[in-house]
């Protein structure tokens, strides 16, 4: 029976596993996307992007509620510790749906403007501040009293206008238009559209789909939500990197940009 001096001792922590370095049967060989492809699909999701920020803030904060819910799934066998962040973040997630349908039911469905002012304002601009008197250079008594009379009747219904505004600032339907307006500021839909669709429509995203390719894990996982929000902010690194991160499709053997390398991801065809 060998001593216990012998017997070497397991390191504590985690160790090193080759779950995330080593390349899948099932990956390995698959044709690479061109990076024409994958150019043409990111420009018609960009398109896309584009469509849906013509909605009303609060779709995006319903679109980001459902994101926050499903975010890290629903996997049973995992630490305690992540279950309770887990329906943490699942509690989040219904409160910004909750108030997003608050702020849904007072604001048009669509913006009317390319830049929509009140994502950082709250407030349309008011009708009286657009209203000009006007006065010619030699009046008469009555353009005088006239325009006396207009201006009168603009500075009462700003006033008006000014106390509405006070008394709305302190309830909590004001409140959940200013946060759900001030999410698009801050998070904004390629965020929302890069990872939910990635993740519901198991690697691909309209124009993936168009183009004929998807994202696939390399170890051969399924790509799960986190997964794809993970490689959304692959984008943001590469854009910070002077967009050297995006070329490295030209010359990496598996071309994996800036993306695909945080990831663990690749594009293939098919």
């Amino acid at each position: 029976m060998p001593e216990a001096k012998d017997i070497p001792e397991k390191p504590a922590g985690r160790l090193v596993t080759a779950d995330t370095l080593a390349v899948a049967p099932a990956v390995l060989g698959q044709p690479l996307a061109e990076p024409w492809r994958r150019l043409a699909a990111m420009a018609l999701d960009i398109a896309v992007v584009g469509l849906l920020s013509l909605l009303a803030t609060p779709f995006l904060g319903l679109a980001t509620g459902v994101l926050v819910v499903v975010l890290l799934g629903g996997r049973r066998e995992v630490p305690m510790a992540m279950k309770v962040f887990r329906w943490m973040l699942r509690g989040i997630g219904a409160l910004l749906i909750a108030l997003s349908v608050l702020a849904l039911g007072h604001v048009s469905s669509v913006q009317s403007r390319g830049l929509n002012l009140d994502v950082f304002t709250g407030r349309a601009e008011s009708e009286a501040l657009r209203k000009t008197v006007y006065v010619s250079p030699n009046p008469a008594m009555g353009e005088l009293r006239r325009a006396n009379a207009e201006l009168q009747e603009q500075v009462e219904t700003l006033k008006k206008e000014y106390r509405e505004q006070q008394s709305a600032g302190s309830s909590w339907l004001y409140r959940a238009r200013g946060f759900t307006r001030a999410l698009g500021v801050t998070f904004g839909w390629s965020g929302i559209y890069f990872t939910l669709i990635l993740g519901v429509w198991h690697g691909r995203s309209i124009g993936k789909f168009l183009l004929r390719i998807r994202v696939v894990k390399i170890n051969g996982t399924p790509l799960t939500f986190f997964d794809a929000f993970i490689r959304q902010g692959g984008y943001v690194a590469g854009v910070a990197m002077g967009m050297i991160g995006f070329l490295k499709v030209l010359w990496e053997p598996n071309r994996q940009a800036v993306e695909d390398s945080i990831a663990g991801t690749l594009v293939i065809k098919g």
